[in-house]
């Protein structure tokens, strides 16, 4: 091409670019042309409520449709169904009120006589709790508050109030403050570790259980139970079984003693939504606390009621109050695209997104309640176009304008698609000894055609040194082959097939990591040698991630732990309020019951105290002066497991301490290893604050500043925890492979002086739960699985698929830039488990199609004629206008 025709083309394009700029400037802006839809008004709703305005505003204003919160996640389909990443948050929500529901349910039940009365949770108990559960999880929970019914709670902080009389109402809450501008926040930016914590049951506004107060839609959903028509329905029965131990190295008995209690319902699978023991709320608006628009997973605590009564015929077990864990509603994940089988009803947003009929939507993870959460993929039988790499991002078609729109961000139709026969065809068989040796190949090179292929005597010794020579020619030929190998030019690039992009030493390294997987199992792992019982530390690539969840669940424990040990003393007293006694044994194993009973996920959980680090509070009845200050454990280890007992479709309950145990749990590597990192230092541990307000005498007649105000603590975060390498617990008690994270908790030491290393909480969650991402990635990403996908890396890249577990084939194969899909069905990517399916039949002999499975190149001549004739009608519109 000559210089003169290159700088008429570049002169031409150039023109061209400013008609098509000028053409731009003159097309409908975004928010001038798409007309408005159910976001826009809710989105108006969700603006016109502020603090300064929420107190004059109807219910009815502070309330959003109830089907703006689609795909809630509902107790009996958790195990049939997969939570997606959009919905995780929910997930923990729902998890974290059944634990506080389950906790509450079992102490007061199990702390139900007069003796047991100052042994229960007291005022900072239900203040700290609260607190712990904001800040242990930071974008799951801003919120978490415990409310009574009308004369249901039974106060023990009180030293003049008389003894079995209840409170009107008492509603501890914690919410997520925003501490931007606290005075000891130098650098002015919010840190997410400050929590207000008021009473919603004293000052104005106290009384929560009238039609009239605004936003309380948690009570309605289970209170008030007077009736008692449906306490067959509503209240399950569970039981639990527990082993003590007072001295070490020995239990009080062999035998579990069993502990039954009423609790939320246990609905099955085809029970209707009213029998579930966990109801989200619709969206309303915090008004006058955290003044945010936010939604409330609640469950019921049932305790027998009335607490303390001669007439024990009398009472039946009842719900007294409501567990309820906010977030807050601009944080949830709407779905704009399409009812369909993984977008149920009701959903409020579903269809508002702008995806055209040569793509379909799917949607995205992390963009809450915002536009554009949601990406346009080709329907199948289409493919991108040569100038956009992957998928249409939702975000980007909402900003685009008119004339962007009408012309982009469609698909190109796939001609000339195959049809994958129903029958495979067979292979033919090889006969016998088809396969020509070395030998007679020589013989057949050698001898005319006319002759036999057995020589003669005469012959036969002239071949001889014939081939002697033939032989020495082969081994050359071989020699110079292997140093052309050695010697080859590494500057020249090298192409890589199919099958040089997978790495076989890691794909058989993962086939042996299934193998010992799946042949360990109960039966047969005591003859396991003890390397035998775990797993590679890389075979849990990705556990603190998908597993987050779990590990906030200790951690919200270790943060309560570490709060009630440096804040609470036994001695203190407030005048009329009592303090806080030391924690009750029943207490922690309340708390280690709740994390197994409330998640699926958990094996197990414990709580496992430093040596004499655990002094429990001395009996209410106590006459023996030994133990007038307490009695100081030596090891105190509380653990709570699940049996799964599949035949029967149930699971059980039980809870033991470990301090009755031979070996002590202090020996462990796990224990050891945690302790030599925080006994003789604690910085990084981080300062939270929480700020209490309380009632200014029993009746609640307004709020006051409780006497430490504020309250701080330090705690470590979800990245001071440890995750642990998969291991199967071959106990007696776990018996499964599970993945453990161990995070430290800490107190005041004797002198209370400063902080020291107290004990660890830990818990269990089951490996099988994890999903295994087979995709390539770096050569530093600690990951047994990685590049062992068997996608077509030429024509193909990798992409992990959510909720296939802990087995091979969770990805997909989709389709690169320039290269399409070629089968005539109904998908647009190449399945993982496919392509695992087909590899183990090409790599056994077997029939397969495994040489078909890739993207073919698309058509590219009629791009190259569209690009032209693009730019030709630009010029010819631009122009056009002008004049």
């Amino acid at each position: 091409m000559s210089r003169l025709v290159r700088v008429t083309l570049v002169a031409f394009l150039g023109l061209c670019a400013l008609s098509l700029v000028d053409l731009a400037a003159e097309t409908d802006a975004p928010f001038s042309w798409m007309r408005p839809d159910k976001f826009d008004y809710i989105n108006d709703m969700f603006s016109a409520v502020t603090g300064e305005n929420c107190r004059s505003k109807p219910a009815e204003q502070l309330n959003l449709p109830r089907e703006t919160i689609a795909q809630i996640p509902k107790y009996n389909n958790l195990l049939s169904t997969v939570i997606y990443s959009n919905r995780s948050a929910m997930l923990h929500m729902h998890n974290m009120a059944l634990n506080r529901a389950f906790f509450y349910s079992f102490i007061y039940q199990k702390l139900n006589n007069t003796w047991d009365f100052l042994n229960q949770p007291g005022l900072q108990y239900y203040y700290m709790s609260a607190a712990a559960d904001v800040s242990a999880s930071p974008g799951f929970l801003n919120g978490s508050a415990l409310y009574f019914d009308f004369n249901c709670s039974y106060p023990n902080w009180f030293r003049t109030y008389p003894f079995n009389n209840t409170i009107p109402f008492f509603g501890p809450r914690a919410w997520r403050a925003d501490d931007y501008n606290e005075p000891t926040n130098f650098l002015r930016e919010p840190t997410n570790n400050t929590m207000d914590i008021h009473d919603y049951g004293a000052g104005r506004d106290s009384n929560y259980s009238n039609s009239a107060y605004k936003t309380n839609p948690w009570y309605s959903f289970w209170m008030p139970d007077i009736t008692g028509e449906t306490d067959s329905l509503r209240k399950f029965t569970y039981s639990v079984g527990i082993k003590y131990s007072n001295t070490t190295g020995h239990f009080i008995s062999d035998e579990f003693e069993d502990t039954s209690f009423f609790g939320p319902p246990q609905p099955s699978q085809t029970d209707g939504d009213q029998s579930l023991p966990v109801l989200f709320t619709s969206p309303y608006f915090d008004c006058g606390r955290s003044n945010k628009w936010i939604v409330s997973a609640t469950a019921p605590v049932v305790e027998y009621f009335p607490r303390y009564s001669r007439y024990i015929h009398l009472r039946r077990p009842r719900f007294v109050a409501v567990s309820t864990m906010d977030t807050e509603f601009e944080r949830i994940d709407m779905n704009q695209c399409p009812q369909a089988e993984g977008n149920p009803p009701p959903n409020y947003f579903a269809g508002t997104d702008r995806c055209k009929g040569t793509t379909m939507c799917e949607p995205i993870s992390g963009y809450g309640f915002k536009r554009g959460g949601y990406q346009c993929v080709c329907q199948p039988g289409y493919y991108y176009p040569w100038f956009h790499d992957g998928p249409f991002l939702g975000w980007e078609i909402e900003e685009a304008a008119r004339d962007e729109y009408e012309v982009g961000f469609d698909c190109i139709a796939v001609d000339e698609r195959q049809v994958i026969p129903n029958v495979m065809p067979e292979f033919v068989e090889r006969k016998k000894r088809s396969v020509l040796s070395k030998k007679t190949e020589f013989l057949e090179m050698t001898l005319p055609k006319a002759q036999s292929p057995r020589p003669s005597p005469r012959q036969k010794r002239h071949l001889v040194a014939r081939l002697k020579d033939y032989k020495e020619k082969l081994l050359r030929e071989k020699r110079s082959k292997l140093v052309a190998r050695t010697k080859r030019d590494t500057s020249r690039k090298i192409h890589r097939n199919k099958r040089d992009a997978v790495d076989e030493i890691a794909a058989n390294r993962f086939e042996n990591i299934l193998q010992r997987m799946y042949q360990t199992k109960p039966e047969n792992c005591q003859s396991k040698q003890a390397h035998e019982l775990y797993l590679p530390g890389d075979a849990g690539h990705g556990v603190e991630k998908l597993f987050e969840a779990q590990g906030r669940t200790a951690l919200r424990l270790a943060h309560f732990l570490s709060n009630f040990l440096q804040n609470v003393d036994e001695y203190e007293e407030f005048g009329n309020l009592r303090g806080d006694r030391r924690l009750n044994e029943t207490h922690i194993f309340a708390e280690v019951i709740a994390n197994v009973m409330s998640d699926f996920k958990i094996k197990g959980s414990g709580v496992f105290f430093d040596r004499y680090k655990f002094r429990m509070s001395p009996p209410v009845n106590n006459t023996d002066p030994r133990f007038t200050d307490g009695i100081t454990r030596e090891f105190f280890g509380p653990y709570a497991y699940k049996l799964e007992l599949k035949d029967e479709g149930l699971d059980y309950y039980k809870a033991i301490d470990f301090a009755g145990f031979k070996d002590y749990y202090v020996d462990a590597s796990w224990y050891r290893d945690m302790k030599a990192r925080w006994a003789t230092n604690q910085y990084g541990l981080k300062k939270f604050t929480a700020k209490p307000m309380i009632r200014s005498n029993p009746m609640g007649t307004s709020l006051i500043r409780f006497e430490y105000y504020p309250l701080t603590y330090r705690a470590p975060r979800y990245e001071d925890g440890e995750w642990l390498r998969p291991q199967f617990k071959c106990d007696g008690m776990v018996n499964d492979w599970v993945v453990t994270y161990v995070v430290p908790f800490f107190g005041k030491n004797s002198l209370k002086t400063e902080i020291e290393f107290k004990g660890v909480v830990t818990v269990e969650a089951k490996l099988d739960y994890l999903d295994i991402n087979q995709c390539p990635a770096e050569f530093h990403s600690a990951n047994s699985f990685k590049n062992t996908a068997r996608c077509h890396f030429e024509s193909q890249y990798c992409v992990p698929s959510e909720g296939k577990r802990f087995t091979r084939g969770g990805y997909k194969c989709e389709c690169r830039q320039g290269y399409e899909y070629p089968f005539n069905d109904l998908a647009w990517f190449f399945d993982g488990q496919t392509m695992e399916e087909e590899w183990r039949k090409l790599s056994a002999g077997e029939p397969n199609r495994y040489a078909t499975l890739k993207c073919r190149i698309a058509g590219a001549s009629s791009v190259a004629a569209s690009v032209v004739m693009t730019l030709i009608l630009a010029c010819a519109v631009s122009a056009w206008t002008r004049t």
